[in-house]
């Protein structure tokens, strides 16, 4: 079972799109010193659109230089099931503790994505999490994972979703053998909540001692202070320009430039993501020089 904070990871990249394998390296010994879970090669981390062998080659190396020390996630998102379990067949060697799989298809009904995952649960050589997003999928009907979870091989599933409402119902099929996980910044908190375990965030990556410190504070039940935390790093997270809400529609770009300030690795996206245009990289940076001395004085400027 996964716990606490869980990092919706980016993928290093150079500037032609190859993998930036060192940039893994230094990446991923950067989340295990700060004792983070890893969801890699999801929408965040540009999975859908980086080519079959780069996603092989980041798979391979990431699950290399963490070696078990933290639970990992990779992706294997798709639109058919064929590729899905090419991609598992690549990396079948490595050590991972499961793959989250997310149909691309937005015409299949429910009945075909439920299809979809039960085919996929007979053949995937790795637990498998199933992946709930409406914005990049048709996503997965409630009923359909009630009937999926009873599966020996599905484990968990990731909830992307804004209504609260529709994330309880989700949250309150967690048992010992099937875990949720919720997902987006703002809503760690919320998920915690609720009752998961574990949440993704994709600021995690570049800010880990931010959700590490609010997730203490929830582990600790000390709900006011973790009440104040959360809206502290919500204030703060809302002061960095954010293409997500405009162009690329993920966070990828300033948290890649983040992560390149704090020198692990640069600053490219996969097309047709684009990387912060020369304003956005100036409020950036004042924003990471504020967090700086967060690091000092434990004091965030929000």
């Amino acid at each position: 079972m996964l716990k606490g904070v869980v990092a919706v990871v980016p993928t290093p990249l150079n500037e032609d799109e190859s993998p930036d394998l060192e940039g893994v390296e230094r990446l991923i010994n950067f989340m295990v010193s700060h004792n983070i879970g890893l969801f890699a090669l999801g929408s965040a981390g540009e999975q859908m659109n980086l080519t079959f062998e780069t996603r092989v080659k980041v798979a391979r190396k990431m699950a290399d230089v963490n070696n078990g020390r933290v639970p990992i996630l990779m992706g294997g998102g798709t639109f058919g099931i064929q590729e899905a379990l090419d991609f598992c067949r690549e990396i079948k060697g490595c050590k991972i503790d499961g793959i989250h799989i997310i149909s691309y298809d937005k015409k299949l009904s429910g009945v075909a994505v439920e299809k979809f995952y039960f085919d996929l649960a007979e053949r995937v050589p790795f637990p498998l999490w199933l992946y709930q997003n409406t914005t990049r999928s048709n996503g997965i009907p409630i009923d359909s994972v009630k009937r999926l979870k009873e599966h020996p091989n599905i484990v968990g599933c990731k909830v992307a979703g804004f209504n609260h409402r529709d994330n309880l119902g989700f949250v309150m099929l967690q048992d010992d053998d099937f875990e949720i996980i919720g997902s987006a910044d703002s809503q760690f908190f919320t998920f915690m909540c609720l009752g998961t375990r574990a949440n993704t965030a994709s600021s995690a990556s570049c800010f880990p001692e931010l959700f590490n410190e609010l997730y203490q504070k929830l582990e600790a039940d000390s709900l006011k202070e973790a009440r104040k935390k959360n809206l502290e790093i919500l204030r703060f997270l809302n002061r960095i320009p954010k293409t997500a809400y405009k162009d690329n529609g993920e966070s990828s770009a300033e948290i890649k430039y983040i992560l390149s300030l704090r020198g692990i690795f640069k600053e490219y996206c996969a097309k047709p993501f684009r990387s912060l245009n020369v304003e956005e990289k100036e409020k950036t940076r004042e924003v990471f020089k504020d967090y700086e001395e967060y690091l000092e004085t434990g004091i965030l400027k929000v």
